[in-house]
């Protein structure tokens, strides 16, 4: 009895024994798992500084693109002085993306809801005066340009050898052509006019082929853009007095305007090509040069006069929206026709049942004359470009009421001349 308890007691010596050196052996091994310089200890120290530096780089990037906004893997820049609409049918860039001119210490009271006219009851609050929003700052639409070869060649351009932009550096330059490399012209899409008749209403199409990459350029005779119009007379751009309303100095010639067109013309497509698209004006610009709903809209004379600018309207346009300072500056043909683009099949047929008005009318107020978010395309006024149709002419686009009145209904892409006065 007692030697079996001996054994007993010796069996179990033995089994702590092992379990000891078991231990032992485990506890160097977690010792080194633990202490070693990939150990858990150091690997957690590791993990914690690296979520410290994840969160100031997530906050150091925030802050760089905390003026951009994020749609389909894209960004969209959003000019310091302005804010993204919070409407929703104003948020999405598919849709006709808004942004509005805050002034510092303004105050926004968002909303969906809309009076019985249908105008959005959004307000702002500038001191102690509250007002509509839309009927109080400028707003514009970002129009996406996701390839600049869609909109700007170099002068070489030719249905044989077609011209490729690259961006490199902030420099926009042509891959094909390196003697034109950095000589840039629209690409224009000229399109093809149908009509039908409804009744009596003339419904008119301009179809246009934005696939089609042979245009060719003519400095020859002044069609294109950036072109200057050198016809005879007081509206033409060899005139010095002209030359002065557009901004220039004093005594200037025409080729003194037309070097400063080319460069106004490459600064907007260099824009352009970085951030991947533009800001369109909401709605037709009223004579200080604003964008709001409501406002009286740029025309040759009020009946009032007090919308007047006189025979050299062209000009007067120019100097009032060319603002390089603040990007803002007359829209150039090739960007209209990327609003065309941008805004579909629907550009490019006219319509008769819109409501368009008849007589000259205040900026934005028929709802149904708004496609995009941007209004007053088919119908009030046309809208003038800086692209010169012929060597005596710019172009205007889009739709007129004096056309609706003869029940003419044209369509948003509709181009036709200036004419001379």
């Amino acid at each position: 009895m007692r030697k079996q308890r001996r054994e007993e007691n010796g069996i179990t010596l033995v089994a702590l024994v092992v379990t000891i050196i078991v231990l032992i052996i485990l506890a160097g091994v977690t010792l080194n798992i633990v202490l070693d310089n990939d150990g858990i200890i150091n690997k957690a120290k590791q993990a914690a500084d690296d979520y410290k530096n994840a969160q100031r780089e997530e906050q150091e990037m925030l802050g760089e693109i905390e003026g951009y906004i994020e749609y389909a893997g894209k960004t969209v820049q959003i000019p310091e002085g302005y804010t993204k609409s919070q409407i929703t049918t104003e948020d999405e860039v598919a849709e006709g993306l808004v942004i509005y001119e805050i002034p510092e210490g303004a105050t926004v009271n968002w909303t969906e809801e809309v009076d019985e006219n249908g105008k959005n009851q959004s307000t702002i609050t500038i001191g102690e005066s509250t007002t509509n929003l839309q009927e109080t700052v400028n707003q514009y639409v970002w129009i996406p340009v996701e390839d600049i070869n869609s909109m700007v060649m170099c002068k070489s351009n030719t249905g044989d050898s077609i011209c490729n932009l690259v961006l490199e550096e902030n420099t926009l330059k042509c891959t094909t052509h390196p003697d034109t490399a950095t000589d840039f012209v629209g690409r224009l899409y000229i399109g093809v006019e149908t009509e039908k008749m409804e009744g009596d209403n003339r419904i008119l199409s301009y179809k246009m082929d934005f696939s089609q990459r042979n245009q060719i350029y003519n400095e020859e005779d002044g069609i294109g853009e950036p072109a200057i119009v050198t016809g005879n007379g007081m509206q033409f751009d060899g005139v010095s007095s002209n030359l002065e309303v557009a901004g220039l100095v004093a005594g200037s010639k025409a080729d003194v305007f037309f070097a400063q067109l080319k460069d106004d013309f490459k600064e907007m497509v260099t824009s352009v090509a970085k951030n991947k698209g533009f800001y369109i004006s909401r709605y037709e610009v009223g004579a200080n040069g604003n964008s709001k709903k409501g406002q009286m809209v740029l025309t040759m004379a009020d009946t009032d006069g007090t919308n007047y600018l006189g025979a050299n309207m062209w000009y007067g346009l120019y100097r009032t929206l060319r603002d390089l300072d603040a990007h803002k500056q007359m829209i150039w043909g090739c960007q209209y026709d990327q609003v065309v683009k941008f805004i579909g099949e629907e550009a490019q047929v006219g319509h008769s049942d819109r409501n368009l008005t008849a007589t000259h009318a205040l900026s934005g107020q028929n709802l149904m004359d708004k496609i995009k978010n941007i209004y007053d395309l088919e119908g009030n006024l046309r809208e003038q470009t800086i692209e010169a149709e012929t060597n005596t002419s710019r172009v205007f686009r889009g739709g007129l009421y004096s056309g609706v009145s003869n029940g003419n209904f044209n369509p948003v892409s509709h181009r036709i001349k200036r004419k001379s006065y």
